[in-house]
């Protein structure tokens, strides 16, 4: 009987928030943490189907202030945006100068043209 009630609960859950609301309802989402460490995404910026954004980490007993940058600079799909994050964050802040740099850097790429677009998920982008 248990099973019935959790069921409907797990396959919820298993659909993702990016999936359901609008990605730019939020500035931060979080990601799929590590066994040591939280993860989320901040989005700076948007166009149609491109969204710009840094990842952050933090260990788990880790004071709040003590962040990591992950990634100061992705680009990346909406739809590989949306299969990456879990939900929405209510509180957080921007780092603005560690992402400007990236994405200087990545608009330089090609001859001036952009560098390369991420088409899976943040965390796969994040392995390469």
């Amino acid at each position: 009987m248990r099973l019935k009630f959790s069921l409907p609960w797990i396959l919820l859950a298993s659909l993702g928030w990016g999936e359901s609301l609008p990605l730019e309802s939020h500035r931060l989402w979080s990601l799929a943490s590590t066994a040591h460490q939280h993860r989320w995404v901040i989005i700076h910026t948007h166009t149609e189907n491109l969204y710009h954004i840094e990842v952050i980490g933090r260990g788990k007993h880790d004071p709040v202030w003590k962040i990591v940058h992950l990634s100061p600079h992705i680009a990346i799909t909406e739809t590989a945006l949306a299969r990456s994050v879990i939900a929405p964050l209510t509180q957080g802040d921007v780092y603005p100068e560690s992402f400007e740099n990236g994405y200087a850097k990545w608009q330089q790429e090609n001859n001036g043209t952009g560098g390369e677009v991420c088409q899976r998920t943040v965390i796969r982008c994040l392995e390469k």
